[in-house]
């Protein structure tokens, strides 16, 4: 599998991820965020930066030297 396919592959499970976290609060809260009970909203924004963080380490261009 292509590197750049693999990290585009990871990122989309942890966008995935961290809409799914949201979805459960908002299931049973029926409040998407808040930022007074930052329990789900931690792990959420977490797989975000994950996601964000390996995409730019993906398709960033690396030194050859």
């Amino acid at each position: 599998m292509d590197k750049n396919r693999l990290a585009f592959s990871l990122s989309a499970l942890f966008f995935v991820v961290a809409f799914l976290i949201l979805l459960d609060q908002y299931m049973q809260t029926g409040i998407w965020f808040q930022l007074r009970d930052i329990h789900h909203e931690t792990f959420a924004l977490a797989s975000v930066a994950l996601a964000v963080g390996i995409l730019i380490g993906a398709y960033t261009p690396k030194n050859s030297e």
